[in-house]
């Protein structure tokens, strides 16, 4: 594995010391300025955090949340229903793995309540939210809807380090995780991609989450489920009726307007270096938004974050340091 180059800025090699083998919170624009300056620009509801698995630092940035996970829940899921199994020596059926497969690399919806109930439901998922490390999940977990559990930019970012890296995970269950995600298709992809040819072998495994809030009648957001998702349509119109009962206000809910939908968008990437480096898990990208923008345009949106802050990691790989404004610099400081 390449070892890391200097650190981008003195004042943050000089924080990460002083909490060894912990991990270190740092302001996102001492990594990346231009974020920053694009969140400043943009009426979109955005947050971001971007974990070095090497230092333990945590560059987070924007609004903090906490914003709604949807689909990507759905790998911790997967982790868990293979964990379960390997451990318990319970080979999976092939209708398992198939469900496996279409719900990660899909996003198909009817598979997950197949599978979580492999593992007692969303409770079950709450003990391994315990035995990753990340207990301050299950606070934020709806108790009936796995769609509307939410969690900060932070915390998505850390869940997925535990997805990558805890030794609480089974060897076989997590290769059988990467290799659901580097099966995700191309519709289901975006942010947090690694820049073509700036980092040859290297890998960007990434799982996305989206779903469109449109006024009902009254004005009060509907919660929408994807209608492609579904093969039964009665089970959309049941799925609607409940989320008209969510729990929990989003940064968006108060200023919905008459012919306005908030769009949630979020995705998250774990890198992998390159084979000849150790092929090892480097850094996660999280990257979680609320907008009033077109579906199409919050995903252009995404992916314009996605490749600042890309490009902000392929920088750091290279040694290059960015300037971060003082105000910045004061925060890192404070």
């Amino acid at each position: 594995m390449r070892r890391l180059l200097a650190l981008t800025l003195p004042l943050v090699s000089i924080w990460i010391a002083i909490m060894p083998g912990a991990s270190a919170e740092a302001p996102l624009c001492t990594l990346s300025p231009d974020f920053e300056r694009q969140v400043l620009s943009s009426d979109v509801i955005i947050g971001a955090a971007v974990y070095d698995l090497q230092t333990g630092t945590i560059w987070t940035g924007g609004h903090s949340g906490p914003y709604a996970l949807h689909s990507a829940i759905k790998p911790p899921i997967a982790w868990a229903v293979l964990s379960d199994s390997y451990e318990a020596g319970r080979p999976l059926t092939r209708l398992h793995r198939d469900a496996l497969f279409y719900m990660v690399a899909w996003s198909q919806n009817p598979d997950v309540t197949t599978l979580l109930s492999m593992i007692g439901g969303l409770s079950g998922l709450n003990d391994f939210y315990e035995r990753w490390g990340v207990p301050e999940l299950i606070e934020l977990a709806h108790p009936t809807r796995w769609g509307v559990s939410r969690a900060r930019p932070v915390h998505l970012a850390r869940l997925f380090t535990a997805l990558a890296t805890s030794k609480t995970i089974p060897d076989n269950a997590r290769s059988d995780g990467f290799d659901l995600l580097r099966a995700v298709v191309d519709a289901h992809r975006w942010g947090a991609m690694i820049p073509e040819q700036s980092l040859p072998g290297w890998e960007s495994l990434i799982k996305t989450g989206n779903f469109t809030l449109p006024e009902s009648d009254d004005a009060d957001p509907l919660t929408k489920i994807d209608p492609r998702d579904y093969d039964d349509e009665e089970k959309l119109r049941r799925d609607l009726r409940e989320a008209e009962n969510e729990v929990g206000d989003t940064p968006l809910k108060q200023r919905a307007g008459e012919d306005r939908a908030i769009v949630r968008m979020n995705s998250v990437a774990i890198w992998l270096s390159a084979p000849w480096q150790g092929g090892q898990p480097r850094y996660v990208v999280a990257i979680m938004q609320e907008s009033f923008l077109s579906w199409p345009g919050s995903r252009n949106f995404q992916n314009q974050i996605g490749a600042i802050l890309a490009n902000a990691i392929v920088a750091r790989e290279a040694g290059l340091s960015p300037n971060p404004p003082s105000h910045c610099i004061k925060r890192a400081l404070s």
